[in-house]
């Protein structure tokens, strides 16, 4: 600890996290713990999707019963993230973090026990707040505490998401194998609500909160603590705290939607929100019902079929953790670009050929979907959210971002069954190709890059006018 730096306002913080050595030391469990809020969140989403079938059956639900349940969460979310956002710049990233696990627990807890639809329903309502409360905050978190040259490494969290949903599907196998039958889909919710538990004791002792949000609301002193605590540096302590340049008034409601959407940050709102909207459409409608798609393709038993579900996961496994690769290489826009275009190809080749495809293509074709899907379009919109904003917005604009994503979700998680029941998987599956066409035209056309262009930028331009 040889690295003696002033920390007496913003700027300095942001400075001091710049010269860090990223991701050493504290900020391991730093970046452990956050991601391990979007492993949860995606094992969550998971261990209803891969029990559907068991869950219909068990309650004798309608086409209509089963949308709504399956739509829900992600409906609420919809509704919730901007709100979600708004109390993380105005509270503090870590105490929503922490709700977000309550909620969780409490959820499980009621869908466990449910006997009804509407309990049921009630229990995906907590869920979606669960979502909108950790997901929409759990990203400004973590890249608050990244330094430029490390950002990239933002999109990882598509490849942890991908990892909890392979490991559900693989406990769901266990657990079937233990003569559960139809309660599997109870189960699958009770282990989810384990990890929420665990994680949220271990969060609530070792994770500190955001310096860079305490930065923004004035308080130096506890933001140069945290820099020393999790970089292991030595910084030089200011004596008292400072003003805000941004009182929370003048970043919430109305007022910090206006700056969202008004220059510099209306084209990177735009571009984020719109591109992360497509491919939640795009994996919800087809991503999501994989375990629908491959009980058509290799047959109607559970365990053949939850077993070709984790082959196509390992490859959205590959692209998660390789998309930091990719957007290194060609930027976080151009990985979607490229990302879009390759998904909207396969889209329609799968559903033109999905009754006549032999084995290997029935194979190749979704597990390359989720490759290019988790490599480009996946992880773009949200790192691109949590990238482009200063502090005193970020977690606002990664919450609108995540309200466009919860919009695309819950229309895919809604709209694809009745599709599905109405004109079969083939031509529903066609249909969904317009989605990522329509992300590769925004991002061809909405052209705004971090790696250029740093939200950092914005914060160096504020402190010199109130200077």
């Amino acid at each position: 600890m040889n690295t003696l730096l002033p920390v007496r306002s913003e700027q300095d913080v942001v400075d001091a996290i710049e010269a860090s050595r990223g991701t050493h030391g504290r900020m391991y469990w730093v970046w452990t713990l956050a991601l391990g809020g979007v492993f949860f969140e995606a094992y969550s989403s998971t261990a209803l999707g891969s029990t559907l079938a068991a869950l219909d059956r068990q309650l004798g639900l309608t086409a209509f019963q089963l949308s709504v349940v399956t739509s829900t969460s992600m409906l609420v979310a919809l509704l919730l993230c901007p709100l979600a956002g708004r109390l993380s710049d105005r509270y503090g990233r870590l105490p929503m973090i922490l709700l977000a696990k309550v909620l969780a627990v409490v959820s499980t807890l009621l869908a466990v026990v449910a006997p009804s639809f509407g309990l049921l329903v009630i229990s995906r309502v907590l869920a979606g707040a669960s979502w909108a409360l950790d997901f929409a905050v759990v990203m400004a978190y973590i890249a608050e505490f990244l330094p430029r040259r490390h950002q990239g490494k933002l999109n990882r969290w598509q490849g942890m998401w991908y990892v909890a949903a392979t490991m559900n599907l693989l406990l769901t196998i266990g657990v079937y194998n233990l003569g559960v039958g139809d309660d599997i889909w109870r189960w699958s919710l009770v282990s989810a609500g384990a990890i929420a538990f665990v994680l949220g004791a271990v969060q609530w002792f070792v994770l500190p909160e955001s310096p860079r949000w305490l930065a923004s609301q004035g308080r130096v002193r506890e933001a140069a603590q945290a820099i020393r605590l999790v970089y292991r540096v030595e910084v030089e302590s200011p004596l008292e705290d400072v003003a805000p340049a941004h009182h929370a008034g003048e970043s919430g409601g109305l007022a910090g939607l206006r700056e969202l959407f008004a220059p510099p940050y209306r084209r990177r709102t735009m571009l984020a929100a719109v591109t992360f909207m497509m491919q939640g459409l795009e994996y919800y409608a087809v991503g999501w019902y994989l375990p629908i798609i491959a009980l058509r393709l290799f047959g109607s038993d559970f365990v053949p079929a939850t077993i070709g579900v984790v082959v196509f996961n390992l490859f959205g496994i590959l692209g998660g953790f390789s998309s930091t690769f990719v957007a290194a290489k060609l930027r976080i826009r151009r990985a979607m670009q490229f990302g879009f275009a390759g998904v909207t190809v396969l889209i329609v080749v799968l559903g033109v050929f999905f009754h006549a495809l032999p084995l290997w293509a029935a194979v190749a074709i979704p597990a390359a979907f989720l490759l290019l899907h988790s490599a480009g379009p996946a992880p773009g919109g949200a790192s691109l959210a949590a990238l482009a904003y200063p502090s005193h917005l970020r977690a606002l604009g990664s919450g609108v971002t995540n309200t466009a994503g919860s919009t695309g979700a819950a229309i895919g998680l809604f709209v694809f069954p009745l599709l599905l029941d109405a004109i079969g998987p083939g031509k529903a599956i066609i249909v969904t190709a317009l989605v990522p066409a329509i992300g590769f035209a925004v991002s061809t056309l909405c052209r705004w890059d971090p790696e250029r262009e740093p939200a950092s930028s914005s914060v160096r331009q504020e402190a010199r006018v109130v200077a």
